[in-house]
């Protein structure tokens, strides 16, 4: 199976960054994302350090794939190399930032059972793909960015059995991971949840039956759509507001049945609330919406 291997990095979801992979399309591929927190110490690190934590996996150029496209990218599996993982909590981040005197970063175990924190907490085991996105139309954008194109999402769903719909906007779509964890709950709050190297297989395809502007994720029970902005508020209006668009466009309805719809099935839920710019992501039952 060919493969990404965790040393072939880029920093930006770029139309300029070297493929480090091409695939077919239906092809199934692996790619692996470094520990990036191993060295990271907080605000005061090395360059190098800080460097690192901008890190992600490709891009993997996508043969066939052209602007206008839709990629359907599935995740087939996702597993943790490592039996270890971090947590860090810096000072002056996220809502309980005021509390937190000075970094912190916590080592804990990674186990089958769940993630070790110290010798009587047992987190739930939930691996995710916290960025995931393809080369923007508008030139490069950082690894922690995101929009049209994906990017940092926090939607804790992007995981094994997920779906992944992005745009094309150059061409080979140019799929690029990273910020993966162990654990993360939704909002990851403090800005980091258990950071760990990560190995994710994918295939991807073009879909045929409809086209998106921006992303969107399913999985076997839900269809979600994202928003980003410098409020909540914004965030969930753009979320609400590509949630109605594909209602709208999948099911045939209007705007005020679509209305009707999110109110009474649709879920709210926070993707990044630790910091500027937030996500939020609106999850509705495949009973009602399906793609």
């Amino acid at each position: 199976m060919n493969r990404v291997t965790k040393n072939q990095l880029v920093k930006s979801f770029d139309a300029n960054n070297t493929p480090a992979l091409k695939v077919q399309l239906g092809e199934t591929f692996v790619m692996e994302t470094n520990d990036r927190f191993a060295t990271y110490e907080g605000p005061n690190s090395t360059a190098e350090a800080m460097e690192t934590l901008k890190t992600m996996a490709g891009p993997v150029y996508i043969e066939g794939a052209k602007p206008g496209d839709t990629l359907k990218v599935e995740v087939i599996d996702a597993s943790l190399p490592l039996d270890y993982g971090w947590i860090g909590a810096t000072p002056g981040r996220g809502p309980l930032g005021d509390k937190i005197p000075e970094f912190r970063k916590t080592k804990v175990t990674i186990t089958d059972n769940g993630v070790l924190f110290g010798d009587k907490i047992t987190l739930p085991l939930r691996p995710m793909i916290g960025r995931i996105g393809v080369a923007p139309k508008d030139g490069p954008r950082a690894s922690n960015e995101k929009g049209e194109f994906g990017g940092g999402m926090g939607n804790c769903q992007i995981t094994k059995g997920a779906t992944v719909y992005l745009p094309v906007f150059q061409d080979g779509g140019l799929l690029t991971i990273g910020d993966c964890h162990a654990a993360m709950g939704d909002g990851e709050a403090t800005a980091s949840a258990v950071e760990c190297a990560f190995d994710a297989t994918f295939r991807v395809t073009i879909e045929e039956k409809f086209s998106l502007s921006r992303p969107v994720v399913t999985n076997e029970s839900e269809v979600m759509t994202t928003g980003e902005g410098e409020t909540m508020e914004d965030a969930t209006k753009m979320a609400v507001g590509a949630m109605a668009d594909l209602m709208v466009d999948r099911l045939g309805v209007d705007y005020t049945s679509a209305a009707m719809l999110i109110a009474s099935a649709a879920d709210v839920r926070t993707g990044i609330a630790g910091h500027p710019p937030y996500t939020i992501r609106v999850a509705i039952p495949t009973s009602v919406l399906t793609l």
